[in-house]
């Protein structure tokens, strides 16, 4: 079934942002409220439509969007038969209260429409009870986590009559339109993420009361050491809400086989007692008072200065996750035996939910990854662990283990195996050309060229300029059709090196050390946009400053949704070296804009480059300039190798044409004039540093095209020039060598 028309029923959080997803997504939206003003009986949804299409802050990645979105109420919109596909309830959680909206929706809901709720705590046989026989079969849980856009996971949940048909349509609807990672899920409390997410941080707080670990000491131990997140327990339990994990261990404490697994912690009681529920109340576990971070003292009641973390294992720690279990399987002190404990029990509870929660251990592994942030799933980390010698360990210490466990014998996952549903890229992949320390080079399909970034935390070093390079050699010289670049990881690539930039500095090698960088990094981007044979850059997290370069060179892009990219370097107090400048004002200046049009358009650039701007969406990019009408953007970001493989053989289908190189009229010395203007008036205003001024007016000067009269014909190549003389003279500057060592020193910009 296509799902093309929603209603939403409830415009309270969940249900505007699920709104707004839907609307991201293409449908076409309505949101629905109770009445509480007889004067304004739209009141509350139209509230929630506000919010949705703030200018400032919208919900929707493109405000144009909006007139999909509508809103009314209960009573005046749920009275004639409606077209909508699907009906999402996001009400109060109170069965009573579903139950009724439910039986107004079914008296005007075509039949072939689907019913789902978002609960998260309700059964979902509870809420059923709302609809005949006949109807039970198209109604199911969808439960999103918060928020909507950015959490992956969806657990979709039956109720004992769903039809299959329409588990399989929500399925491969959540998946392909809404980019979402799906978990069928059984109608247990908590169905899967929070039962066992819960669980395991229920169990960490209980032990450590017991054992008298501090709240600090926890945090540090059940973080990033572990694969969760670097929050730590308590402090993800704000991050989420202390009610929300209380509310869940008090529901599954009603259930008698649950109950060992699932105890009172007293902190986590007193302060949900006491309002202090996290960061929605601004105080929970920790509380931010001015620029310190405090931490709740059970003892005092009260919260007190942060200690240091005293566990000698912290520093046995790295970021190479399975040296980390190792050290936990061994270790024989306090800190190490409690991670065991974490880790043993956690194993156990999630062990002991299959087929109770789910019918498969990924679904387990993939809720935890999804919903909670983990790098990988309790069943991923057991293999990481070794799956022999922990089950033995876990046989010794717990007795006996599940059934399905006593049989498994050669671990969870055969190796390069994923949880993700999707097509990996090495599945495309016929043979390898290349595997070097900053890219992997492979043949996909048979004749299509596979290019991987994969240099340090992908940072587009003069080793990935020079492969690029080799790689287009290939393309072009043999028979290959076409080629995709992309990159593993959270990010695609947030730069450059800024430790060699601070090195250059110090070693006055400037000049002639980053010159042929920037040099390299030219040669490589202009191979790329003048390529004779079809390039797809695939683009997903944040793509910075080198990486924003990759992506505005590439003749084609597929975008992840949620790509956020921006030439960021006056933040370090620097410009875009590696042609970003060029390509923005080529875009702009070889187009058939009027005059003052092609000037407003450039002025927009320089704004942007100059408070170091990033989008926040794929779809505010396009409105920057980074991403084209041409290129595509995709909502589920681990199909973007597929798409661009697709997209890729397509172009070298259709008679790809290469962009041709062209010269056209600068803008010249008006334009350096207008912007000094521009950004006299923001120094005098105390918006921009005396520094910021004198970086943002040498970009102002290369987009302008250097000292030259207005209508003086230049090309892309000669403001590349003028990049690399303002790029070399800004890092040879002691304030940029300031900036660049506050950004490696303390993680954000300083404005000198």
């Amino acid at each position: 079934m296509t799902i093309n028309k929603a209603i939403v029923l409830g415009a309270g959080t969940m249900g505007s942002q699920i709104a707004a997803l839907l609307v991201n997504a293409g449908l076409k939206v309505k949101l629905l409220d109770i009445v509480i003003d007889e004067k304004d009986p739209n009141k509350i949804s139209k509230k929630a439509y506000d919010i949705i299409t703030d200018k400032k802050r919208p919900l929707l990645f493109d405000l144009e969007t909006a007139s999909n979105l509508s809103f009314g109420n209960f009573r005046d919109d749920l009275t004639e038969k409606d077209d909508a596909d699907i009906y999402i309830e996001a009400v109060k959680e109170e069965v009573d209260i579903k139950h009724q909206v439910w039986k107004q929706v079914t008296k005007v809901a075509k039949e072939r429409a689907i019913f789902a709720t978002n609960t998260s705590g309700i059964p979902i046989e509870a809420i059923s009870k709302a609809f005949d026989d006949k109807n039970k079969q198209r109604f199911l849980g969808m439960h999103f986590f918060n928020p909507p856009r950015i959490m992956k996971l969806v657990e979709v949940i039956p109720n004992a009559e769903t039809a299959e048909h329409v588990i399989e349509s929500v399925q491969l609807f959540a998946e392909e339109r809404l980019g979402k990672g799906v978990v069928v899920a059984n109608d247990v409390p908590g169905f899967v993420a929070n039962r066992v997410g819960t669980q395991t941080m229920n169990d960490i707080m209980y032990r450590a009361e017991e054992q008298g670990l501090s709240i600090v000491d926890v945090d540090a131990l059940t973080g990033r050491a572990i694969g969760r997140p670097g929050t730590g327990t308590y402090g993800l339990s704000d991050l989420v809400g202390l009610d929300i994990a209380v509310t869940v261990t008090k529901g599954l404490q009603q259930v008698p086989e649950e109950q060992p697994y699932f105890k009172d912690s007293k902190v986590a009681e007193t302060l949900v007692q006491q309002g202090a529920l996290g960061r929605k109340t601004k105080q929970g576990f920790y509380k931010k008072v001015k620029k310190d971070i405090l931490v709740f003292d059970i003892n005092s009641n009260d919260y007190v200065q942060q200690e240091r973390p005293t566990f000698e294992i912290l520093a046995s720690f790295s970021k190479d996750l399975k040296s980390n279990l190792d050290v936990i399987f061994n270790a024989e002190d306090k800190g190490g035996q409690f991670l065991w404990e974490t880790l043993r029990n956690n194993f156990y509870y999630s062990a002991i939910n299959v087929p109770k929660a789910a019918a498969d251990y990924r679904d387990i592994d993939r809720a935890l990854v999804w919903g909670f942030n983990w790098k990988k799933g309790p069943f991923q980390l057991w293999d990481l662990m070794g799956f022999e010698r922990v089950k033995t360990k876990m046989k010794e210490e717990l007795g006996e283990l599940p059934e399905w466990i006593e049989q498994q014998t050669d671990g969870f996952y055969q190796e390069g195996e994923s949880i993700e549903r999707v097509t990996p890229a090495s599945a495309f992949i016929d043979r390898e050309i290349w595997n070097k320390e900053d890219s992997l080079l492979s043949v996909a399909n048979k004749d299509q060229l596979l290019f991987k970034i994969q240099s340090k935390n992908n940072i587009i070093s003069d080793g990935v300029a020079s492969d690029i390079i080799a790689s287009i050699d290939l393309l072009e010289q043999e028979d290959y059709s076409s080629m995709v670049i992309y990159a593993d990881g959270n990010n695609f690539s947030v730069g450059a090196n800024l430790y060699l930039m601070k090195q250059a500095h110090e070693h006055n090698q400037v000049v002639e050390g980053v010159g042929p960088a920037i040099d390299k990094l030219h040669e490589s981007f202009n191979r790329m946009k003048y390529a004779l044979k079809p390039i797809v850059t695939a683009v997903h997290g944040r793509a910075l400053g080198g990486g924003c370069e990759v992506v505005l060179h590439s003749p084609f892009i597929v975008a992840a949704s949620e790509t956020y990219i921006g030439l960021v370097e006056t933040g370090v107090g620097l410009l875009p070296s590696g042609g970003g400048l060029a390509e923005l004002s080529d875009r702009i200046l070889r187009s058939n804009h009027k005059n003052d049009d092609k000037q407003t358009s450039v002025m927009q650039i320089l704004m942007n480059v100059g408070l170091a701007k990033v989008s926040t969406n794929a779809y505010e990019a396009k409105r920057y300039g980074y991403i084209r009408d041409i290129d595509t953007i995709i909502f589920n970001k681990e199909k973007r190798v597929e798409v661009a493989l697709n997209k890729a053989r397509y172009e070298s289908e259709a008679n790809y044409i290469p962009k041709p190189k062209a010269q056209y009229p600068a803008l010249g010395r008006d334009f350096k004039a207008l912007a000094q203007a521009q950004l006299d008036a923001q120094r005098i205003g105390h918006f921009i540093s005396d520094y910021d001024y004198e970086i943002t007016l040498k970009v102002a000067h290369i987009l302008s095209g250097g000292d030259l009269p207005r209508n003086t014909f230049v090309n892309q190549r000669y403001i590349q020039k003028l990049e690399r003389e303002g790029f070399l003279s800004l890092l040879q500057n002691k304030k940029t060598y300031d900036r660049i060592t506050h950004m490696l020193e303390k993680g954000k910009p300083l404005r000198n």
